[in-house]
C-alpha cells in the first residue's frame, strides 16, 4: 500500500472542512487565516503519524508468506489456474 500521499490527504480533508466551518459561522478573514494555519500544521503533524504507524503495520503484512502458513501439506502442489484451464481447452 502506498502512503506517501496520507499526511496530504488529511491536511486536505481539514482545511476544506475549516473552510466549510468558517464560512458557515462568517468568520473574519484575519481568524481564519491564524485558525486555517494550526489546523494545516495539526493535521499535516497527525497525517505523518498515521503514514508512520500504517508504514510499520504494512512492514509486518509484507513478510514472506510460505505454505505450512496457508496450511497446506509438504509437497503439496497447488496447479496454476491459467494452466488447468488451457488443459481442459486443449481437450
Amino acid at each position: 500500500m502506498k502512503t506517501k500521499q496520507v499526511p496530504a490527504l488529511v491536511t486536505l480533508t481539514a482545511a476544506f472542512a475549516m473552510c466549510i466551518i468558517s464560512y458557515v459561522n462568517d468568520f473574519s478573514l484575519s481568524f481564519l487565516i491564524r485558525t486555517m494555519f494550526l489546523v494545516v500544521i495539526g493535521f499535516y503533524i497527525l497525517g505523518c503519524v498515521i503514514k508512520i504507524i500504517l508504514d510499520r503495520n504494512m512492514s509486518q503484512m509484507d513478510e514472506e508468506i510460505t505454505a505450512q502458513d496457508l496450511g497446506f501439506a509438504d509437497g503439496e502442489i497447488i496447479p496454476d489456474m491459467e494452466f488447468v484451464e488451457e488443459e481442459k481447452e486443449s481437450s
